[in-house]
């Protein structure tokens, strides 16, 4: 049978699996893709994958691409695959792709971070936003974003153990929004560096709440040093929204 080449977009809720990427005795999302590939299809398919976010991390349209032959079309798919996947992972489409198609070479990636600034819990959001009760100066915030922007070495915001061959990326856009009491701050980038999303928005909310100011990006920045950049937002309030190709 012709092998096809099919691209899969996946939306989860990360809160109770180990991140996307297989860990041995561990539940991740890919693991429980692959299971499932592997009794639909009877074969062992192995899925490439556009971002591997960690454990406890969101995706809206994760992208990922297999290949097997198959008798199926690509609705038959979908529906196979949503009905017997967990209620917190749904395949969005089922696409079927060039055979040289490869979820892994994204152009750009849009990740976004929420945070509850309020002085009181919404249970509502456990699990789904970071909830910082101080007084965030917002001012004082978007002037640090402005120093984030554009092609620079990360190193010092990329958190130990990533095995990048270089911490150079570059920022295309961040963008500060405020819904209510939450703030949601946007990052499309070429690519992003071990939990760099979440070291800059920690460093974000450092600045806002006084520990650090705007100015002193900079001299984190040429550091190099993850020591001297602010705290490591915790993950589930990080959400994979996009990924593109063009």
């Amino acid at each position: 049978m012709e092998l096809s080449n099919y691209k899969i977009i996946v939306t989860y809720i990360g809160t109770a699996y180990k991140g996307w990427q297989v860990q041995p005795n561990s539940p991740t999302v890919q693991g429980v893709i692959e299971q499932l590939l592997f009794k639909v299809f009877k074969e062992r398919i192995v899925l490439k994958y556009s971002s591997r976010t960690d454990a406890g991390v969101h995706a809206l349209e994760q992208v990922a691409n297999f290949t097997c032959g198959s008798k199926y079309d690509e609705h038959e798919i979908l529906l196979m695959l949503n009905t017997q996947l967990p209620e917190d992972i749904i395949i969005k489409s089922v696409e079927r792709m060039p055979i040289d198609f490869d979820s892994r070479h994204a152009k750009r990636k849009t990740y976004y971070y929420r945070i509850h600034n309020s002085r009181i819990k919404d249970p509502f959001k456990l699990n789904r936003a970071w909830w910082v009760p101080y007084n965030l100066n917002k001012n004082e915030m978007l002037d640090a974003i402005e120093k984030f922007k554009g092609k620079k070495d990360f190193k010092a915001f990329m958190s130990s153990g990533g095995g990048a061959k270089t911490t150079i990326r570059e920022i295309y856009e961040i963008r500060l929004e405020e819904h209510g009491d939450e703030v949601r701050i946007y990052f499309t980038a070429n690519g992003f560096l071990k939990q760099m999303v979440r070291n800059i928005v920690g460093t974000i909310v450092d600045i806002g709440r006084g520990r650090y100011t705007a100015s002193e990006v900079d001299v984190m920045l040429e550091s190099c040093d993850r020591t001297k950049a602010g705290v490591t937002a915790p993950a589930h309030g990080l959400y994979l929204e996009r990924v593109c190709y063009e």
